[in-house]
C-alpha cells in the first residue's frame, strides 16, 4: 500500500491528511490559524503562523503513522486559498502580513482601469474586482520598492518555497490565475495586465501546471507533485467528477463549480482553470458567493449572538417565515460583481428574533447559491448537486437547497473535499479512487413558500441594486 500525504491551507485552518491509493483517509490533523481585521476592507493573516501551522500539521499526521508507513508515503499535493497574497524574502520568510482573499484595500486603484473591465476579464478569466490578487500585489510592491530582490505572489508560492527551500519561487496555474494577472490562453503571466496594475513581473513567480515536480518537501523528503487552489482541487474531491454534477463548497465564502465545455464561458460567472498539466488544461464555470460563512459570523457580531452555528439547525427547522436579508456581506459576488452595497434585512424586523434573523441570513446564502445555479443552468445540463465545507453538515441548508434548486443534493460524510482532491491530482489521477462511504442524500421536495421568498429575495436585490425589476 502507498500513500498521498495531502495539505489544505484555508481561512481558519491548516489541514494535513495521510490518504491512501483507494481514497481512504488514514490520518489527519487541523492547527488552527487566525484572522484579523486591523481596519476598514483590510483582512490579514500572519504569514509565519500560517507557514508553522502547516508545518505542524504535516508533523502531527506523521506522528500517527507506522514506519513502514511513513516509508510509504510517495507524493504531496498542497491546495490553498486563493486570492491570498504577500511579500516574502527568497529565504523563505515573510515581509509582510498575508493580505487575504477578503481584503480590498486596493480598491482605489480600479478606478482609473474599469474602462479596460472588457479586455481585463478577456485575458484573466475574472471580472474586475480587489478581492483579487492583482491590487493587493501593486499595494505590497509598492511597500517594498526599496527592497526589489523581495519576492510578490500567492500564498501558495510563499508556503511552496518556505516548505522546499527551492531557490526560485512557482506558483501553478490555478492560484496565478486568482492574481488577475494572468493570461488563461498563453497560461503565463500578461505583458499587458503586469503593466496596466504596475507590477515589475521578475517580481513574481515563475508559472507552471498544477500536475508538475515541485521539488521535496525538506523535512519529510516527500515529493510535490500537485498544487492547486482550495476550491479548485475541491472539485475533484471524488476523483473524475461525472457529467451534469456541479460542485458546491459552503465555508468562509460558498463557490458554486460545474463543467465547462470548450471556450463556451456562462456571462456573468468566472472561467477558473481547475486543472493543468505539460499537455493541457481545463476549465470549470465558477459562480461565487462572498458572505456564507462570513454573513452569519457578521450577524453573530452585529446581535451579539453567542454560538450562532450550533444553534442553527433548530432555528432553521423552527422558523418557516424568516423576513428576507440583503447579503452583500463582502462585497456581491457572481453574477452581480458589486461592492460597496450595505447588507440589510428587507422586511421590518424591529420585533425579530435571533432565530428569525439566523434563518434569513442562511436562506440568503441558498438564495445566493441559486442565482448561480440559474446561470449554469442555462447553459448546461445539471443532474444533481455534490456539496462540501463546514455549513453543508447543517441538513436544513442542504434541504433548502434541494427543494429550491430542484436537483437532489448529496454530502459526503467525508467533509475534506479540498484534502481528496489535491491527494488524486498528487498521485497522478488514479482511476479507481472509492474511499467515501456513500453519501447523505437530500431529495427535492415542492416548497412553495421558499420559492416565493427567493422571487421575492431577488425582486427586492434588484431594487437594492437599482436594477430594473420584473413586476
Amino acid at each position: 500500500m502507498s500513500y498521498i500525504l495531502a495539505v489544505d491551507q484555508g481561512t481558519h485552518a491548516s489541514r494535513a491528511a495521510i490518504i491512501d491509493e483507494h481514497g481512504a483517509v488514514v490520518a489527519q490533523h487541523l492547527t488552527p490559524v487566525t484572522l484579523t481585521r486591523p481596519g476598514l476592507g483590510r483582512a490579514e493573516q500572519d504569514a509565519e503562523q500560517i507557514a508553522d501551522s502547516v508545518e505542524q500539521a504535516i508533523e502531527q499526521v506523521f506522528q500517527q503513522l507506522s514506519p513502514s508507513q511513513r516509508a510509504a508515503v510517495r507524493c504531496c499535493g498542497v491546495a490553498t486559498q486563493r486570492s491570498t497574497v504577500l511579500a516574502w524574502r527568497r529565504n523563505g520568510t515573510a515581509v509582510s502580513a498575508a493580505l487575504s482573499w477578503q481584503d480590498t484595500r486596493g480598491a482605489p486603484q480600479l478606478q482609473h482601469l474599469r474602462t479596460r473591465s472588457e479586455q481585463i476579464r478577456k485575458i484573466s478569466g475574472l471580472p474586475v474586482s480587489p478581492h483579487y490578487g492583482a491590487t493587493k500585489l501593486h499595494w505590497l510592491h509598492q511597500l517594498t520598492a526599496d527592497d526589489p530582490e523581495t519576492s510578490l505572489g500567492p500564498l501558495s508560492s510563499f508556503l511552496l518555497q518556505r516548505l522546499t527551500g527551492e531557490q526560485t519561487p512557482s506558483v501553478d496555474h490555478c492560484n496565478a490565475q486568482r492574481t488577475q494577472l494572468f493570461d488563461i490562453q498563453t497560461l503565463q503571466w500578461s505583458p499587458t495586465l503586469v503593466d496596466w496594475f504596475d507590477i515589475p513581473p521578475e517580481r513574481l513567480p515563475i508559472c507552471r501546471p498544477v500536475s508538475a515536480e515541485f521539488g521535496y518537501l525538506k523535512r519529510w523528503d516527500v515529493p510535490v507533485r500537485a498544487m492547486s487552489g482550495d476550491q479548485n482541487a475541491a472539485w475533484f474531491a471524488a476523483g473524475q467528477p461525472a457529467p451534469g454534477v456541479a460542485s458546491v463548497n459552503l465555508g468562509s465564502g460558498a463557490f458554486v463549480l460545474a463543467e465547462q465545455s470548450g471556450e463556451a464561458v456562462i456571462a456573468d460567472l468566472l472561467s477558473s482553470i481547475v486543472y493543468s498539466d505539460a499537455h493541457h488544461c481545463a476549465y470549470v464555470a465558477e459562480g461565487t458567493v462572498n458572505g456564507a460563512g462570513t454573513a452569519l459570523t457578521w450577524l453573530e457580531t452585529e446581535r451579539g449572538i453567542a454560538g450562532l452555528q450550533d444553534r442553527l439547525p433548530g432555528w432553521l427547522e423552527q422558523v418557516t417565515e424568516p423576513p428576507l436579508f440583503m447579503n452583500t456581506v463582502g462585497g456581491l459576488g457572481s453574477p452581480w460583481w458589486r461592492a460597496g452595497v450595505a447588507p440589510t434585512f428587507v422586511d421590518d424586523c424591529a420585533t425579530c428574533d435571533d432565530a428569525s434573523l439566523a434563518a434569513a441570513v442562511a436562506e440568503s446564502i441558498v438564495f445566493l447559491l441559486q442565482c448561480n445555479l440559474d446561470c449554469i443552468g442555462a447553459r448546461a445540463r445539471l443532474r444533481r448537486l455534490r456539496v462540501s465545507g463546514g455549513l453543508s453538515r447543517i441538513a436544513p441548508v442542504c434541504q433548502k437547497l434541494a427543494n429550491l434548486s430542484g436537483y437532489p443534493v448529496e454530502r459526503p460524510e467525508d467533509q475534506e473535499a479540498t484534502l481528496r482532491g489535491v491527494a488524486w491530482l498528487a498521485a497522478g489521477r488514479p482511476g479507481s479512487w472509492n474511499g467515501q462511504e456513500s453519501p447523505t442524500r437530500f431529495v427535492p421536495s415542492a416548497d412553495a413558500r421558499l420559492r416565493d421568498r427567493y422571487q421575492r429575495f431577488v425582486e427586492s436585490l434588484r431594487r437594492h441594486l437599482g436594477e430594473p425589476t420584473y413586476e
